[in-house]
């Protein structure tokens, strides 16, 4: 049982008073001339709920932080998921409570063989977070005299993901509203294709002529993309796009500080709008584009000058920081996002992508409390984009606990830093925060790890990452770039993704140890139903080589006979019950991708060789019958020596060359029927 041993109160002008854990014993409350206090800890699901009531007798609560709950943490190893920049998450490893960094949103760490989960909660007014073994509550806000609500849920178990899970489902559940996490909510349909995005392509130099120059390489290429964002840039903003060719510097370094003067696109590289743009994507290449915008209007709000404030005059306020921004009661949040995203739709637009999110304390700090900010603002964006969008949106720099806690229907946000192309350091980070910001992120919502390219030198690292990560693939390559052959693995020849079943996350043996200096391979994994799907890498930051196994226990598999294999190479083996595969890696350019199927009696189907994710290439199976989604050369494994199979109805000849691994050839059009 996670144990409190005091509370903090801090009042406005510096002014603090402790109640000590004897006080707050029991759920009683502790009363003086100055204050009244009480903390109760119940039963949420799995877990335990901790609630905190604070009330003033005169005066107000400090906005920075009002309360302060002091945790009885063990000397033990911490993986800290905490907010190292305004709106990204990242691990921390520390083998000790103090070292625990400020703004961390989650906390595991194990004590004997369970694991622990501390999950700090943003409730009505209030927002948690952790710095050291203090749990801190902020509304950012001086005006209130009281604090009440749910600051944290903790639980215990042995199986880690499952425990993640069933923390946050419980604080859900203790929270108002009916809101619920990533299991309960609906996946876009538009991402489950193949996608592309126009920032690392031409950034600001984003244009129609641009746009549908890339569509045309797609097609001649026979590349699948069914969707693309025009990302930032796009957008009619004054004091960069009046000139018709700005100097590519000024508009780079200057575009945050700059405001949106209007809903339509720059005029100069849009000549025929944003819809002629959009309807010449889609009748012409089939392809369907998303637009992207920040939460704020543009990165520094809506141009007080322009025709966008004078209509929307009674929507907009001033921020804490003098911006001009949408304000944020419900009503008029709504009204803004409503107009922009009819604007949008009617101009063909099918999704948004909708940036900056995690700015609200910058630009309503001091106006409000924080957890109603972002309740009436990501309520008032997801009313807009329910209407127009069916929630096809992406959420992205948004992963501050105020965001993460307020979306009520919204089922996708990007999970890390922006990719850089070319750049080997930055892999090991991107990895490290997609895959550990998804244990705590993927609970809420799916993750998206961001565009990539497929003509960089690590482009078939970034792949084999996709291919577990559960969420949207996009890319993001220049004109005349684009490489069919690192996208096959990935889909199905309509664009169709080979989607795991859930966000890819460290296998457990990798939870709270620092990958970089472990001297251990780093596992990062999803499931594809029975089966699951294994990412290996060596993140060694001196680039020494690492060495390990890989087999069930760290990834949640029933311990079963288990066919392990390799897709890079096609070598396999097939590991008896507890027994593992030696792994060694040599450099962080030796990577490996497992597929870990259970064997069963007889007949196991892997599905098409060369797919990352080959059990989803499956459309289903009826004892011995596979159907395939479309042709190739399907893999299965057999106990039986075979001479043959049957192949849509006719005999087909295999080889017992690499039996019991089968393959046999479905290249015919029409049905794909596979019976043993």
């Amino acid at each position: 049982m996670i144990r409190i041993k005091g509370m903090e109160i801090r009042l406005s002008g510096g002014k603090a008073c402790r109640v000590s854990e004897q006080e707050l014993s029991d759920g009683r409350r502790e009363e003086n001339q100055e204050f009244s206090a009480g903390l109760s800890m119940i039963s949420a699901g799995e877990g335990t709920a901790a609630f905190v009531e604070v009330s003033l007798k005169e005066g107000t609560l400090d906005g920075a932080c009002a309360v302060s709950l002091e945790l009885d943490l063990p000397e033990t190893a911490f993986l800290a998921d905490y907010r190292h920049k305004e709106y990204w998450c990242s691990p921390f490893f520390c083998k000790n409570a103090d070292e625990i960094p400020d703004q961390t949103q989650a906390l595991l760490w194990k004590e004997g063989d369970l694991f622990q989960y501390l999950l700090p909660v943003c409730s009505g007014q209030y927002k948690a977070v952790m710095r050291g073994n203090h749990l801190n509550l902020a509304a950012y806000f001086d005006g209130l005299s009281a604090c009440s609500g749910l600051a944290f849920v903790w639980g215990e178990g042995k199986d880690p993901y499952r425990l993640a899970e069933q923390v946050t489902e419980a604080a859900f559940s203790k929270l108002p509203g009916g809101m619920r996490g990533r299991t309960g909510r609906r996946y876009p349909e538009m991402f489950e294709y193949l996608g592309w995005c126009s920032w690392d392509a031409f950034q600001i130099r984003v244009s129609e002529e641009g746009l549908l120059a890339k569509c045309k390489e797609f097609a001649e290429k026979k590349i699948p993309v069914r969707w693309a964002v025009i990302d930032d840039m796009w957008e009619d903003v004054k004091g960069l796009y009046d000139l018709e060719n700005p100097d590519y510097e000024t508009v780079f370094e200057n575009r945050h500080n700059t405001t949106l003067a209007s809903f339509e696109a720059d005029p100069f590289r849009f000549p025929g709008g944003l819809g002629r743009c959009v309807r010449r994507m889609k009748e012409e290449y089939g392809i369907q584009a998303g637009i992207w915008h920040t939460i704020n209007g543009y990165w520094k709000g809506v141009d007080e000058t322009g025709k966008l404030a004078e209509e929307y005059k009674d929507c907009l306020m001033k921020s804490s920081s003098g911006q001009l921004v949408p304000d944020w009661h419900f009503e008029k949040a709504f009204r803004f996002y409503e107009g922009w995203h009819r604007f949008l739709k009617e101009r063909g637009v099918t999704f948004v992508k909708i940036d900056n999110q995690s700015t609200l304390e910058r630009n309503y700090g001091g106006k409000a409390p924080i957890g109603e900010v972002a309740e009436n603002l990501h309520k008032a964006i997801e009313a807009s984009t329910g209407l127009y969008f069916d929630q096809a949106v992406i959420n992205c720099m948004g992963m501050a606990g105020e965001n993460m806690w307020n979306r009520p229907a919204t089922a996708v946000s990007r999970c890390s830093d922006d990719f850089l192309p070319e750049n080997r350091e930055w892999f090991t980070k991107h990895i490290l925060q997609c895959s550990y910001n998804s244990l705590v992120q993927g609970n809420f919502l799916w993750c998206d790890w961001d565009m990539w390219w497929t003509s960089d030198g690590q482009a078939l690292k970034n792949s084999l990452l996709r291919a577990v990560s559960g969420g949207p693939v996009y890319v993001s390559d220049r004109l005349g770039e684009s490489r069919r052959e690192i996208l096959e693995p990935l889909v199905l020849s309509d664009g169709r993704v080979l989607r795991c079943d859930r966000p890819g996350v460290p296998a457990a043996d990798c939870l709270l140890e620092d990958p970089v200096g472990s001297g251990r391979p780093f596992k990062v994994y999803s499931t594809c139903g029975n089966s699951a799907a294994v990412a290996v890498f060596n993140l060694d930051d001196g680039e020494k080589p690492v060495k390990g196994s890989l087999g069930t226990q760290e990834l949640g598999m029933e311990e079963k006979r288990i066919l392990a294999y390799e897709s890079l190479s096609g070598e396999w083996k097939v590991l008896e019950k507890g027994e593992r595969e030696a792994i060694r890696l040599e450099n962080r350019d030796d990577f490996r991708f497992y597929l870990m199927i259970p064997l069963e009696e007889g007949f196991t189907p892997v599905g098409l060789k060369g797919k990352w994710i080959a059990p989803k290439t499956i459309e289903e199976r009826n004892g011995n019958t596979v159907i395939l989604k479309e042709g190739g050369t399907f893999l299965f494994y057999s106990d039986q020596k075979l001479s043959h199979v049957t192949v849509n109805g006719r005999k087909e000849a295999v080889s017992d060359e690499k039996a019991p691994l089968y393959e046999i050839s479905c290249e015919t059009d029409g049905a794909w029927s596979v019976s043993i």
